[in-house]
């Protein structure tokens, strides 16, 4: 037991003898909030806070040099004809328009190397890309005209079509589109999602891109975390199947997803695919050299980051149990912070439940014991109360 273990049971101790009453906020959330400009709190990273369970006797490990590991992942419903197989649950996106050709240009020799050797990455970006052999998701503004003169009203030039969803006009747009192309089409919603997730995909879209850094920089969503945009669209996508299978839908979160822990945490939570930053695939691949690099230089650094990312893609899953990258769930997470368990439903280490399922069971009993006339509705509120005034 090292000496911040020890500290951690100390202050426990201290605190329940002093008020002899449960701890609302936890001694890892203490610890780890850190202050700026005297009083003012920095907002905490949650990503820290949230550990996997390791296999169990009834779900041995498996071994990913030996057994065989699926990451590969389908995008396109049902009802698409030409769909987009990627190798593993990446697709490179390109949002920062900073990035200089000569970047790009080694972006895209790696990527053509890399489905050379098996690892079939897809990118999204606005321009045609000539000379490749990965799939391509264009993003179109829906704002100016959609196809230059010269093209065919079929041609696209590309294996899938994204798009921002604003307002109305955009399901309109995007009925359009999915009467003349015959690929998946990916829509990027804003913090308004949950008004337009059931009318977009009605109209046949074929997965959901959430930018969690620009969701959580607005109105409702303007203090919370990736983890809590990830978890509440995941649930608006259930919600829609509710009652039936889900026949292909993805969800694709880029953001604050910056390594493979974040990258298992958030599929656990509910991504099925993670938009990775061009501009920050390309600095951790070049791993900041001050030393000028060349084309080749540069996408071979790409290229090799990659794998070693889909090496430790295969190796989490397998040591928590599973054959099957896409079977990880929340229910493999544990985590110390309530914060973190309430705003994503993550159980608290040590137990099955989740914070608010420990209000819950609390207010129920209570009640019972107590025997207050309250009805469901009124104990609900009382949990949100209780969740909100902790």
């Amino acid at each position: 037991m090292n000496i911040k273990e020890k500290f951690i049971i100390r202050s426990s101790i201290l605190e329940l003898a002093e008020t002899g009453l449960p701890r609302n906020v936890s001694i890892d959330d203490k610890i780890r909030l850190e202050q700026k400009n005297g009083d003012e709190p920095k907002t905490e990273d949650l990503w820290n806070c949230i550990t996997a369970l390791g296999a169990q006797l009834s779900r041995p490990p498996y071994d990913p040099y030996r057994e065989i590991i699926n990451l590969d992942i389908s995008i396109g419903r049902r009802q698409c004809p030409n769909k987009v197989i990627l190798s593993m649950p990446l697709i490179i996106y390109d949002n920062d328009m900073q990035i200089d050709e000569t970047t790009l240009e080694s972006l895209h020799v790696a990527l053509n190397k890399l489905k050379n050797f098996n690892t079939n990455l897809g990118l999204i970006s606005e321009n045609r890309i000539k000379n490749r052999n990965y799939p391509h998701f264009r993003r179109l503004n829906e704002r100016t005209a959609v196809l230059e003169e010269e093209e065919e009203k079929d041609d696209y030039g590309t294996d899938g079509l994204v798009f921002q969803c604003n307002d109305e006009k955009s399901l309109q747009f995007l009925t359009d589109i999915r009467k003349e192309f015959n690929g998946p089409i990916l829509v990027e919603v804003d913090n308004s999602f949950e008004r337009f997730l059931g009318p977009l995909l009605d109209a046949g879209a074929d997965g959901i891109i959430a930018n969690t850094i620009t969701i959580t920089n607005k109105s409702k969503y303007k203090e919370m975390h990736a983890i809590k945009v990830i978890h509440d669209i995941r649930c608006a996508i259930d919600q829609y199947y509710a009652g039936k299978e889900n026949d292909g839908t993805v969800l694709i979160v880029a953001g604050d997803v910056n390594n493979t822990g974040r990258i298992v945490r958030a599929a656990a939570l509910g991504a099925d695919i993670i938009g990775y930053s061009t501009s920050l695939l390309i600095a951790n691949a070049a791993h900041h050299y001050e030393v000028q690099s060349n084309l080749d230089t540069v996408s071979d650094r790409i290229y090799k980051h990659v794998l070693a990312t889909k090496g430790e893609l295969k190796g989490v899953p397998a040591a928590l149990g599973y054959s099957n990258f896409y079977n990880l769930s929340s229910s493999d997470l544990r985590t110390s912070s309530i914060e973190a368990s309430i705003q994503a439903d993550i159980a608290i280490e040590g137990t099955n439940k989740t914070y608010r399922q420990i209000i819950e069971d609390f207010i129920y009993k209570y009640t019972t014991e107590e025997q207050l006339d309250l009805n469901k509705s009124q104990k609900q509120e009382l949990v949100e109360y209780l969740l909100i005034n902790r």
